[in-house]
């Protein structure tokens, strides 16, 4: 093509524009890729020719720099449906689920009756793991596109992870009966037979779906995982253990270049190294914490480390009618960005005060209240067991919290953390290798002995196995430490589980009354962690574990 004039308005111009936009219209996206790049070259610009040149980006998986022109596009045309929905697929490629879905809640305020907008809405809201208004949005799709296998199979996976199998077979056989290879349809069914202990159907039904072209890398690491639980159920555990590194070997690969650098326990090597120097006496001072006569009349925060029985010893908490407790919302994160992530930011949280601490809390307040409106006169649980991480921050800002730690055996949290896929972050990238789990809980666990030792916390262990054996007596342990007073409908936590969103693995298991199968699982695997085990040993003797 003749360069010509190029200007908005001249022959050029729109010749470009026109031919563009007739490859987009006869599905010839490599063609209308080609004359974006051309007329980018040659200084044009325009929604049409960011689009397109941003959607031959996106199809070869090149979503940061299609990112970018889908942006330039939108900064065109602010309210353009087509811009938004290609952002929103290019952030949920990218697993940035809260971009994501603003782009596809944007779309839906200009497209209500989008279905396939409410679809992929769903899907972010599930990759949040807000399975509840997942559900709605799938719904909504369905009942704007009755025949529509993808939001049907949405439902099944959702109905599949939250324990109702009913639901999950009819929604996956709805699917099927539309379209016979559906992958989430069959891996929804795999989960309804691995719950029912059917472990050769799943396995038969898992193995064909890892074969399958149509799954995706993520979901393929997904299948061998479960493929792994249906081995373990057959008692097969030299096989499960194998089909386990094999679906983390496929997430590290696909993540590897993310966190290549850039990993959750190098924040814990310089905060250990800052703490080990740091003056006792330059953390010690505290206000008076920033009372609020609106606020709980307790706060807790429930931490220590992933898979150490938070969730269960949340939903124990929560069946007080005394107790708001939230799950997982990252309160202190913006915090954490600011305060904890330079030894200049550090020494600077040693000596805050006054006005930018009361205007720190009140952030931390606002962001409660999004989720639980009325905490007046409550006791308030913050669970996120990484938070173990951030104390030096809750000690600042909240020096009358108290601080529930909790506690499993370091061999069942280490090998549970490896078996079990969180989604994928600095932290979470940890666990896909045995070795760097081990390592990862351990300079946890030691950083958080020197904040014992360096600032004023008032902290409870609490362990997990000691629950099991005996309930109501560690639960009310708990309840004389954090001011709640004993409840009988916290003996009936799991009848409460199903009402509430569980945003964890554990999920399923605080469904259902206490049991202790989840003690003592890495005994079937002790030859396998034999190389872990000197790494967890000075952990397994301090907090009092037997050695085999």
């Amino acid at each position: 093509m003749a360069i010509g004039t190029t200007s908005p308005g001249s022959d050029s111009y729109v010749r470009t524009v026109s031919a563009i936009a007739a490859a987009m219209s006869q599905g010839n996206f490599k063609r209308a890729y080609e004359l974006a790049e051309w007329a980018i070259r040659n200084g044009l610009t325009g929604r049409i020719i960011f689009n397109a040149h941003g959607l031959g980006l996106q199809s070869s998986g090149r979503h940061l720099e299609a990112l970018e022109d889908f942006y330039k596009a939108l900064a065109l045309s602010p309210k353009d449906a087509a811009t938004l929905n290609a952002i929103g697929l290019s952030e949920l490629a990218l697993q940035k689920f809260t971009k994501a879905e603003k782009a596809f809640r944007d779309v839906l305020s200009i497209q209500p009756d989008n279905a396939l907008a409410h679809y992929r809405l769903g899907l972010v809201l599930a990759g949040l793991g807000d399975h509840k208004q997942a559900k709605v949005s799938f719904e909504r799709a369905l009942s704007l596109r009755p025949n529509f296998p993808e939001a049907s199979a949405g439902l099944a996976s959702i109905a599949a992870r939250t324990k109702d199998p009913a639901a999950a077979r009819a929604h996956a056989e709805q699917t099927l009966s539309l379209d016979p290879t559906d992958p989430i349809a069959h891996h929804a069914l795999a989960i309804i037979d691995l719950a029912d202990k059917r472990y050769e159907e799943a396995e038969k039904r898992l193995r064909v779906l890892a074969a399958s072209p149509r799954l995706r890398a993520e979901a393929r690491a997904d299948t061998l995982s479960l493929i792994g639980d249906a081995l373990e159920g057959m008692g097969r555990h030299a096989e499960a253990f194998e089909t386990y590194r094999a679906a983390n070997n496929e997430l590290r690969n696909m993540n590897f270049h993310r966190f290549e650098e850039e990993r959750g326990s190098n924040t814990i090597r310089y905060m250990t190294d800052y703490f080990e120097k740091a003056d006792k006496a330059n953390w010690q001072i505290r206000d008076n914490g920033g009372d609020d006569p609106d606020g709980p009349r307790e706060h807790i925060f429930l931490l220590g480390f992933m898979r150490s029985g938070t969730t269960l010893l949340e939903q124990v908490l929560s069946s007080n009618p005394q107790v708001v407790a939230l799950e997982e919302k990252s309160l202190l994160s913006s915090h954490a960005t600011t305060h904890t992530t330079s030894i200049e930011a550090l020494d600077a949280l040693s000596t805050l005060s006054g006005k930018e601490l009361d205007e720190a809390r009140e952030e931390y307040w606002n962001g409660a209240r999004t989720y639980a409106p009325d905490l007046k006169g409550k006791v308030f649980v913050d669970k996120q067991p990484l938070n173990t991480i951030k104390l030096p921050l809750i000690s600042k800002l909240f020096p009358k919290a108290k601080v529930l730690f909790a506690l499993r055996d370091q061999r069942d949290v280490v090998f549970s953390c490896f078996r079990r896929h969180f989604r994928v972050n600095m932290a979470m990238f940890e666990f896909l290798d045995l070795e760097d789990t081990a390592r990862f809980y351990a300079s946890i666990m030691n950083l958080g002995q020197i904040y014992r030792e360096k600032l004023p916390l008032d902290v409870h262990e609490h362990r997990y196995e000691d629950m099991i054996a005996d309930f109501e007596g560690r639960v009310r342990a708990v309840c004389d430490f954090t001011g709640i007073e004993w409840s009988d409908s916290m003996r009936h936590f799991d009848k409460n589980a199903p009402n509430v969103d569980i945003r964890s693995p554990s999920a399923g298991q605080v469904q259902r009354p206490l049991y202790g199968e989840g003690m003592g699982q890495w005994r079937r695997y002790a030859e396998q962690l034999a190389p872990i085990q000197p790494i967890l040993k000075p952990w397994v003797e301090k907090f009092g574990y037997p050695a085999e």
